[in-house]
C-alpha cells in the first residue's frame, strides 16, 4: 500500500491508490462549524480569539464576550439565550 503525506501538517497514512494531485488529511480538509446543536437549541461557536485559559472567548481588546455560564455546556457558545444571567444592554 502506498503511503501519502499531508501537504499541510505532514501526517502520513496508507491508501489503496493515489488519485488526487493535492493531498490533505481529514483534519486539514475540515471546515469551520457554523452551528452546533445541543439540548438547549442551536449554539453559535465563537470564531475569534480566546483568553489565556483557551476557553473564554474574548474580543480584539481582550474583554470577555458574553461573560457568564453557558446553559448548553459549550464554553465557546455565543448565543445570548444560552448565557445564564445575560441581559441585552
Amino acid at each position: 500500500m502506498p503511503v501519502v503525506q499531508c501537504e499541510r501538517c505532514g501526517i502520513e497514512w496508507s491508501v489503496n491508490s493515489v488519485r488526487k494531485k493535492i493531498v490533505l488529511c481529514r483534519s486539514c480538509r475540515a471546515r469551520k462549524v457554523q452551528t452546533v446543536h445541543s439540548a438547549e437549541g442551536k449554539c453559535l461557536p465563537w470564531a475569534g480569539f480566546y483568553a489565556a485559559d483557551h476557553v473564554t472567548p474574548v474580543d480584539d481588546d481582550g474583554a470577555p464576550v458574553f461573560a457568564g455560564v453557558r446553559a448548553c455546556g459549550h464554553n465557546d457558545c455565543c448565543n445570548p439565550k444560552h448565557v445564564v444571567g445575560f441581559e441585552k444592554g
